[in-house]
């Protein structure tokens, strides 16, 4: 590529509603063969859905470029917590370090766009993930975008 041609930035953003779950541990059956849990296809089933959604309006298709994925797990604020704590959760004084796990939240997400934003999750070579809560009145949501140059 010449040093003259500009590098066009791809950026798909998606949002995925409800409360942001972790990759699930495979199961095994009686014969040992492993398969994903329901409730983990179900949320990838979304998350990829919310991809071939937004893929569509932008009218693309799957790179096979390396991509840099950004994801922000806005996590529900327990109703049990006092009204004091739950304002500094809301603005950001207390971050949730309960389950699921940030690693896990990513492998969800990760494999809910596969094959719908790139081929393969290995063409991802940078991320950046945080587990935040949210406002009340927003709710909970997984927000990723990923992105590219062309």
């Amino acid at each position: 590529m010449l040093l003259t041609e500009r590098m066009e930035l791809i950026k798909v953003e998606i949002e995925v509603s409800g409360q942001p779950q972790g990759k699930g541990r495979p199961r095994f059956t009686r014969n040992g063969r492993a398969y994903t849990p329901e409730k983990t296809r179900e949320y990838e089933t979304r998350i990829h859905a919310a991809a071939w959604q937004k893929m569509h309006e932008m009218k693309l298709d799957p790179t096979s470029k390396f991509c840099h994925v950004e994801i922000v797990a806005f996590m529900e604020i327990p109703k049990s917590w006092s009204k004091v704590k739950r304002l500094e959760a809301e603005y950001g004084a207390i971050l949730p370090t309960t389950k699921p796990d940030i690693d896990n939240i990513i492998k969800s997400a990760l494999d809910g766009v596969e094959g719908v934003i790139y081929y393969s999750d290995t063409q991802v070579t940078s991320i950046n993930a945080k587990k935040v809560y949210c406002h009340p009145d927003r709710g909970a949501v997984l927000y990723m975008s990923v992105s590219w140059t062309v």
